[in-house]
């Protein structure tokens, strides 16, 4: 009896190490924090979630929605461990500059991994009507249709810096009777598709599937970026680009806009291990995810580690060094 009760004394002191152990051997969980769901971001960290979450031993990550303008801030805050935007946000919120409030000197990049261009798409019948750039629908005497984009991404904030420029706000367009729709991507390719907008817009990589939804439902084309906004938006860190011709429905032709390097970014507090597995992940993997994405495909690791915005993480310099 005394030997069965020492035995039991000693498994009910073992049980809770056991459960520590398990504990200490669990994936640890990190957020990825993307753009909309259903845009260039959305899609890049589904895939790379995916491969990350089969292949990684010691940690997984888990995609939160969020937005390119806005996840600097949130990442440099701590509310997210990972995540995308655009390297412009990235260098302006290491800084403290617009549009963010203070410094968030503890960002780290780890890659860059495309360019993108602020699609303007617009119904092809708006486009006869007159209505072909930014300057015209601030101006038109009649009462428009819009999806500027959600808030927090940096396609709203393009979009509003623009309308800005041409001396409006969202505020006064609404006054005037237009229609604002601030849905996701995805939300504003079934809006344009159902004519509920006729115009949206999507800082993106290319191709981009909601754009090409959107122009297999509707006659689409893309508005033109007047020169004075074009030069207003390089003054506040964007670049110039150009939109392939031949990706969407009806637009043959190269389109100019402006756009930024989309960067993968973290902070200081990450540990150079993860960074560094997740890099050669990508790179062990790179036939399934260029099938996620095309981006992937043209991804170059050569180039990836600059033009961040920010100062490399310690596991991407190891990485790249190899």
């Amino acid at each position: 009896m005394r030997k069965a009760t020492i035995i039991s004394a000693i498994l009910a002191l073992a049980a809770p190490l056991a459960v520590i152990n398990r504990a200490e051997s669990a994936p640890k969980q990190y957020s990825l924090v993307v753009g909309s769901l259903g845009g260039t971001m959305g899609r890049l960290g589904a895939g790379l979630a995916d491969i990350v979450n089969r292949k990684a031993k010691n940690f997984k990550f888990s995609v939160v929605p969020g937005g390119g303008r806005a996840n600097p801030a949130r990442i440099g805050s701590g509310g997210g461990d990972i995540g995308y935007s655009f390297s412009n946000f990235v260098a302006n919120a290491t800084a403290g500059k617009v549009p963010f409030k203070k410094k968030y000197p503890n960002l780290r990049g780890i890659a860059q991994f495309w360019q993108s261009c602020y699609h303007q798409y617009a119904a092809k019948d708006q486009i006869d009507a007159g209505i072909r750039s930014w300057k015209d629908i601030v101006n038109s005497k009649k009462p428009l249709k819009v999806g500027p984009a959600k808030k927090g991404t940096s396609t709203e904030y393009i979009t509003r810096l623009i309308v800005t420029h041409y001396g409006s706000s969202y505020k006064d367009l609404k006054k005037r009777g237009y229609k604002l729709n601030f849905a996701g991507v995805n939300g504003m390719s079934r809006a344009i598709r159902s004519s509920q907008i006729d115009f949206y817009f999507h800082n993106s990589g290319d191709p981009n599937g909601a754009g090409i939804q959107a122009a297999i439902g509707r006659n689409l084309r893309f508005l033109r970026l007047e020169d004075d906004a074009k030069n207003m938006l390089v003054k506040a860190g964007f670049s110039p680009c150009k939109i392939p011709g031949g990706i969407y429905r009806g637009i043959d032709k190269a389109t100019p806009s402006v756009g930024a390097n989309g960067v993968l970014l973290t902070t200081d507090k990450m540990d150079p291990s993860v960074v560094y597995n997740t890099l050669k992940i990508i790179v062990d993997n790179k036939k399934f995810l260029s099938g996620v994405h095309k981006i992937y495909k043209k991804w170059k690791p050569k180039s990836a580690g600059k033009g961040l915005g920010a100062p490399l993480h310690p596991g991407a310099a190891r990485f790249y060094k190899e």
